[in-house]
């Protein structure tokens, strides 16, 4: 960004001077007009001679804003480059790069607001986890070559990519730290379920089980879950907050084991919901407990943003 150099226009001492030793000073003891005369030349000239030299100094020229969030401003650059590199990734991995503008102005906005909370947490970096992080980086990508051409592609300067780690650390510190409320072990319960295209055939498998067939073998033959229908229809065990369909996480927790739901239906279909077991604390799966600490994760960045004061600025 070009800096505007904005001049505060003076008379210069030398040019005064000048002017004054061009006239030639009346004689000793003037009186009238000539004593008028004279004394504004002195004056003019002690005025001359004590004023200060002044210093033309420089005034940078307004950085163009994308948005101001908690006082804090991210310049339209940024987005600028962080939208290159979106669409330059997505287009290179055969994806829609249409995605990427209102991708990156979110992103900018929660790194914002994630930032500034571990800043109030005194959460700060480790350079040489930065330094172990990078040189695993180079090492990965085939030597310090590689790294340069990796950089060149994707559009980043070294000192960029330091800085973007050196981010992400800090980044990963406040996670770790808003998740380590997320309890080791959750209510669960163990179930099983039949998935259908469409209410009727539903409602048809949901009679056959009214009459006493088997649920597995129901599941098997009739269940569009390719996941789970050839375990009979079985779900495992799951957390409230775990599975891909609250209708049917809601339904299998409304039922005690042994009992099965009515037909419920979800974005994916038609369910029929059976609970076989249920436990009050049981230990989370590793799977289980990074989906919750991502839900408490995102839950508190909404929180944080809602209570933020973003302003937006033209052309953001």
């Amino acid at each position: 960004m070009g800096l505007v150099r904005k001049l505060r226009l003076a008379l210069p001492a030398l040019l005064v001077g000048a002017l004054l030793a061009g006239c030639k000073a009346p004689e000793p003891g003037p009186t009238g007009t000539a004593a008028v005369v004279q004394a504004t030349q002195t004056a003019a000239a002690s005025a001359t001679a004590a004023a200060p030299t002044v210093t033309p100094e420089p005034t940078a020229t307004p950085i163009p804003l994308l948005v101001t969030v908690n006082g804090h401003d991210i310049p339209l650059a940024v987005y600028d480059q962080e939208l290159a590199r979106c669409q330059k990734g997505l287009t290179a991995a055969a994806l829609d790069p249409a995605t990427c503008p209102a991708t990156v102005y979110q992103t900018l906005l929660e790194q914002a607001v994630v930032e500034q909370a571990a800043a109030a947490a005194g959460l700060t970096t480790d350079p040489a986890a930065v330094d172990a992080a990078l040189e695993t980086i180079t090492t990965e990508l085939g030597g310090p070559s590689a790294l340069a051409a990796w950089l060149q592609v994707n559009l980043y300067t070294p000192a960029e990519l330091r800085a973007a780690l050196a981010a992400e650390q800090v980044r990963a510190k406040m996670m770790a730290q808003v998740t380590a409320a997320v309890p080791p072990v959750a209510e669960q319960v163990h179930a099983r379920d039949i998935l259908l295209t469409d209410a009727d055939t539903a409602q048809e498998v949901l009679n056959l089980l009214a009459g006493g067939a088997d649920f597995a073998l129901l599941a098997l033959n009739y269940s569009r879950d390719l996941g789970s229908r050839a375990a009979g229809g079985d779900l495992g065990w799951f957390a409230r907050g775990t599975l891909t369909q609250p209708a049917v996480e809601a339904a299998a927790f409304a039922l005690e084991p042994g009992q099965t739901s009515v037909v419920i239906e979800s974005s994916l279909g038609f369910h029929i919901v059976q609970v076989l077991e249920r436990d009050p604390a049981r230990p989370l799966s590793p799977a289980a407990a990074q989906t919750l600490r991502a839900a408490a994760y995102t839950a508190w960045i909404e929180a944080q943003l809602a209570a933020a004061h973003i302003v937006h600025h033209t052309g953001g």
